[in-house]
């Protein structure tokens, strides 16, 4: 019974693929990119988030989180009085999940929705993605991917013939600047998007948009350029930068990237949605 690192199960989502879907969102991902909101994906172990503005010091806990690789145990955190302390992550099986979307198939059928990977970066765990796509293909339960596309060609090409939709995220246009941002450059995934769309698979090019980092015009255009050479990519949806992410990073003791400190403006994010629009003919969607 294959089991992966999970960071949490999302029920009846409606923003990550077509209709109502359970999200199965894994822990691990080879990139780090500055714009991350959800940090405690990163790594593919679980992890220790401290609250502290909950925190008593009581000492219950031996001030396990001063501690910079905790031994932490379930135990250690349902002791807390306060309930300070949690556990980011934790192992499932394939069928365990799949039990779990079944439960919710009456819905997928009505909505035509399904089942979604995400991450954390699903290619960081490919054995697994690979079962769990094979055995919601033998329950008649359709499956979306949401990759960053940084991963092994061939394990992501022999998930083709059982994904709905590739949500692949573009990041940033520029190889030197998308490894600034990220940790690495963006042949490889340029490389697997080309594969992706070489296969006939069908693609939503999904772009996070950050202020003063990648909402740039050549990107922007980039982003457009690149869309109208691939005949698979179906759209463009634009993921406006979010400034929720600083929470997360203090309940994990790490300090979080300088990015600003606001949601951009609606008629900014429509302005870079007018600019994208303007070098292409696929739709350009603000979800």
């Amino acid at each position: 019974m294959m089991e992966g690192n999970l960071l949490k199960l999302e029920h009846f989502a409606s923003h990550d693929g077509p209709g109502i879907r359970l999200v199965v969102f894994l822990k691990g991902c080879p990139l780090r990119c500055r714009w991350c909101h959800t940090p405690e994906s990163q790594h593919p172990e679980p992890e220790l988030l401290y609250q502290q503005e909950k925190c008593l010091h009581c000492g219950v806990c031996g001030n396990i989180f001063e501690k910079t690789v905790p031994p932490v145990s379930q135990t250690d955190v349902e002791n807390c009085p306060a309930g300070a302390l949690k556990i980011a992550g934790f192992r499932m099986s394939a069928e365990t999940i799949i039990a779990e979307a079944e439960k919710e198939q009456i819905f997928f059928d009505e909505s035509g929705g399904g089942l979604t990977i995400s991450g954390g970066e699903p290619l960081f765990q490919k054995e697994f993605c690979f079962s769990l796509l094979r055995l919601a293909a033998e329950r008649g339960i359709r499956c979306c991917v949401e990759t960053s596309g940084f991963g092994d060609p061939d394990a992501l090409k022999s998930w083709i013939p059982y994904v709905e939709w590739f949500l692949f995220d573009w990041k940033e246009t520029d190889p030197e600047l998308h490894r600034r941002f990220t940790g690495e450059d963006n042949r490889l995934i340029l490389r697997n998007l080309n594969l992706l769309n070489r296969e006939g698979a069908s693609i939503i090019l999904r772009c996070p948009l950050i202020p003063g980092v990648n909402a740039r015009p050549d990107h922007l255009k980039g982003i457009a350029r690149l869309a109208e050479q691939l005949d698979h990519v179906k759209e463009i949806h634009i993921e406006p930068y979010h400034p929720l992410a600083a929470g997360h990073y203090r309940q994990l003791r790490r300090e979080m990237p300088s990015l600003p400190k606001e949601f951009p403006p609606p008629a900014v994010v429509e302005a870079w949605r007018r600019q994208i629009a303007e070098f292409t003919a696929k739709p350009v969607i603000i979800p």
